[in-house]
């Protein structure tokens, strides 16, 4: 049995750490990665160091206030949606996109409101756990969640005022509520930033080879993108694309009409635009992880039926407000996001019962078909 040195674990742990899949590292634990490895055919043992003291409080912090913004912006919830088409549409920039577009602002504030309760929260507190059985050192899962979290935070603190600035009544609460949230942001950017610097190994090491590792990352999901006998066509996989490539093509040209017609930076238009970037940024990488977990046929595990309940129910509470506007209820303005939610809330649900044994995990009479209620295919 060859002992492979720490050094050498971190020197090989910041090449794959974007690049390659788990192929089954999610299922060991901590002491079963630490006492049993294999590099090329080569058993080793690698160490998996202990991770900052306070990573896991820090994330189940970052958690906690996540699900006060989220609350926070629920309770101004009434009047928002009419309080910012009123204020954009009295501001100097009355050309902008988001006067053409006044229905869907309270879709927009609903997706970021419940976007830091059950996208942010839920991933921070999945985290959490990753931390404490290590698995955020030995599973690319758990290090590119930590990415996603990590966008979420950097890029919505430039968001400012974001969805609070749509109550036109800057009262003590809403003044709480804007600080809640910048807040909210900075502290999971910081404990996310801390993570990804635990999980590469060593914050010189990840900045060496950062560059690499990108470049290398976005070959891998490039190159796993076409349909293959390993990795079949899933709803997974064609909404990762729509919405990782919807979302600078849709928001980019946004953000940058909006500035040429006047509007400033922290201005409410602009700091949407930013707010629906950041969110849809660890949408997608939510929607690469599940697209992963199907491939690998993990959708069971407990990681993925989180997640799978959490996309779902946010994507139908957005829908619900989209089909609303400010109007009546119209289901054709909410059937895109409502067929979203639908195929994520059947699959987590249908995922729990098969591990609590009230559903079949295969046909008896053809064990190469998908599961019976399993959405996979198109």
């Amino acid at each position: 049995m060859r002992y492979v040195s720490p050094s050498n674990v971190h020197q090989n742990h910041n090449v794959v750490m974007f690049s390659s899949n788990d192929d089954g590292v999610d299922s060991l634990s901590a002491s079963e990665v630490e006492s049993n490895a294999t590099n090329d055919g080569v058993e080793a043992k690698l160490h998996v160091p202990d991770p900052p003291r306070f990573l896991a409080r820090g994330y189940i912090i970052a958690a906690v206030l996540n699900a006060m913004t989220s609350l926070a912006l629920v309770w101004n919830y009434p009047n928002s949606a009419l309080d910012a088409a009123r204020i954009i549409s009295t501001t100097a920039s009355t050309a902008t996109t988001l006067t053409r577009h006044q229905p869907n602002l309270l879709a927009t504030y609903t997706a970021g409101a419940l976007g830091y309760l059950l996208l942010a929260g839920c991933s921070c507190q999945i985290l959490a756990d990753a931390v404490n059985t290590k698995r955020l050192y030995t599973s690319e899962t758990y290090k590119r969640l930590t990415l996603g979290v990590l966008l979420f935070g950097l890029i919505g603190l430039w968001s400012l005022p974001g969805e609070v600035g749509c109550n036109s009544r800057f009262g003590a609460g809403v003044m709480s509520t804007l600080l809640l949230s910048q807040i909210t942001k900075f502290i999971t950017s910081f404990v996310s930033f801390v993570g990804w610097e635990y999980s590469a190994g060593g914050f010189n090491n990840r900045v060496k080879n950062v560059l690499i590792e990108i470049v290398k990352g976005c070959r891998h999901v490039v190159e796993s993108c076409p349909v293959s006998e390993e990795r079949p066509a899933s709803f997974y996989r064609t909404f990762f694309l729509l919405v990782t490539v919807l979302n600078p093509i849709c928001n980019i040209p946004e953000l940058a009409f909006n500035l040429s017609q006047g509007a400033r930076l922290f201005s409410l238009p602009v700091s949407l635009n930013i707010s629906s970037i950041a969110r849809l940024s660890l949408l997608s990488v939510l929607l690469c992880i599940l697209k992963d977990g199907a491939e690998r046929d993990r959708l069971d595990g407990s990681t993925f039926i989180k997640l799978n309940v959490c996309v779902g129910l946010w994507a139908f509470g957005v829908g619900i407000a989209q089909g609303f506007g400010i109007g009546d209820f119209n289901i054709r303005r909410a059937a895109d996001k409502l067929l979203f939610a639908a195929l994520f809330l059947n699959n987590g649900v249908v995922s729990q019962l098969r591990k609590m044994g009230f559903v079949r995990k295969e046909d008896p009479n053809d064990p190469d078909v998908d599961p019976p209620l399993r959405v996979s295919l198109f």
